[in-house]
């Protein structure tokens, strides 16, 4: 087993963040996101398929807007993250040993290009872990200078996305704290000039230089790490006042203008997220409401409501709400409300009725693991245990899966133990698809 950069910080092991033990029915890590039971994206996506050239360009345009923006000459001292006590040691002992790979160190003759190839290549297989360790070896050695801002803050957003996709949640938000206060006038720059008429006159905003992808993730994981949620609602309201002034700059084109509206629109649903985070529901609901809604998004955000008004309990409204949405994610919904009544009976008939439409907005896989969770409420256990195995079959094997099989061995079986270690080694048989994290605990498997 390798060791983290030699000087780096131990975490002792009770600190460590464990996966959650979601039940069947409990919340993805995204009350509002539909999709987030079947699949996770990596935080740079590339073809697994292909293994033969990695050109690691999406290091260096992690934010193509800042990359405009920013003057070509910028220097910035950002050696402060790049020092070896920013970054915890990594461990893989709670990894099944099926699922296990070694930790990836740098070579003596290591350049900066093939180490980011390597980078990129775990990173489009779904290593996340391993990615993880591997950005914190980078940044810590001497292939990244102090003034290299876009690779510096691409590898550091790197690393936080990869713990976090790794369930290390807990350790992502320590080593977020590294970056300190972003709106400080350290992270800003003036902008470069542009040559205007006389009678073209604008405000000249500073640029901030890190990117938007990280400022986004740094605010989640600092309100973590300080304990303060408050303090994570109040940077993304920075954060839209700094969209909105970018939507009204006269000298912005239509492409850059229309990249900040979607910015401004996913902030109002982080923000969202933060207050259901926090615990504060009614809050959550009525800020969803005001959400602006256009045509094309009106749709998903009913699905949204609806989901929220089913985690506060309103039934009655959420049931209410489902009339008004008619396409083939309201046909969703139709079985949650019976499951949120404790119908299952009638959920495993909707569910039915759903499997095989051939749906492109429906996850067959999605809907065979909630009705197999509806036979398990129903005490059907023996067709549970066949509809989650053939999903595994079918080289599906996404956390809720494999931890919803896991319950349905430990229920039926006394031999549970070898049961799931066959689970494990069935998915570690898998072919690699980029969409599922590889280095999975054994929390994951209930082990």
């Amino acid at each position: 087993m390798e060791a983290a950069p030699k000087h780096s910080r131990n975490v002792s092991r009770s600190s460590r963040p464990r996966s959650s033990t979601k039940g069947p029915l409990d919340q993805p890590d995204d009350p509002l996101d539909l999709d987030s039971l079947s699949k996770i994206s990596t935080p740079l996506t590339g073809n697994p398929a292909n293994h033969g050239t990695y050109m690691c360009a999406c290091f260096s345009t992690l934010d193509t807007l800042a990359s405009e923006e920013l003057p070509t000459n910028l220097q910035k001292d950002l050696s402060f993250l790049l020092r070896y006590d920013n970054y915890h040691s990594l461990s893989h002992v709670d990894i099944p040993h099926a699922l296990r790979s070694e930790f990836i160190s740098l070579k003596s003759d290591e350049t900066l290009t093939s180490a980011l190839g390597t980078l990129e290549k775990l990173l489009v297989e779904g290593h996340f872990l391993m990615a993880a360790y591997l950005c914190g070896t980078i940044l810590t050695s001497s292939l990244i200078s102090p003034t290299d801002i876009r690779q510096i803050f691409a590898l550091f957003y790197t690393r936080l996305a990869c713990l976090e996709l790794s369930g290390n949640t807990v350790i992502a938000a320590q080593e977020s704290k590294s970056l300190e206060d972003l709106s400080s006038t350290f992270y800003y720059v003036d902008g470069p000039e542009k040559a205007t008429d006389a009678h073209d006159s604008y405000p000249s905003y500073p640029r901030h230089i890190a990117p938007w992808p990280l400022r986004i993730l740094a605010i989640r994981l600092q309100s973590i790490g300080f304990g303060d949620s408050r303090r994570g609602i109040g940077g993304l309201y920075e954060l839209g006042l700094e969209a909105r002034r970018e939507i009204m700059r006269p000298d912005l084109g239509s492409a850059e203008r229309e990249i900040w509206r979607g910015r401004l629109s996913d902030l109002g649903v982080r923000t969202v997220n933060a207050l259901i985070e926090m615990g504060d529901l009614s809050s959550a609901k009525r800020s969803l409401e005001s959400l602006r809604r256009t045509r094309s998004d009106h749709v998903l955000t009913d699905v949204r409501v609806v989901l929220l008004l089913l985690s506060i309990g309103d039934v009655d409204a959420a049931r209410q709400l489902c009339v008004d949405i008619g396409d083939s994610k309201g046909a969703l919904l139709k079985p949650l409300l019976c499951m949120a009544e404790g119908r299952y009976d009638d959920a495993v008939l909707e569910w039915r009725n759903l499997v095989g439409r051939n749906d492109k907005a429906m996850d067959d896989a999605t809907i065979s693991q909630n009705l197999a969770v509806c036979l398990l409420y129903t005490g059907q256990l023996n067709e549970a245990r066949r509809a989650l195995e053939s999903l595994v079959k079918a080289h599906q094997s996404f956390p809720s899966l494999a931890f919803n099989l896991a319950t349905v061995y430990e229920l039926c079986s006394d031999k549970s133990v070898q049961l799931k270690t066959g689970l494990v080694e069935a998915i570690a048989e898998q072919p690699v698809t980029g969409y599922t994290n590889l280095d999975r605990p054994n929390a994951d498997f209930k082990l």
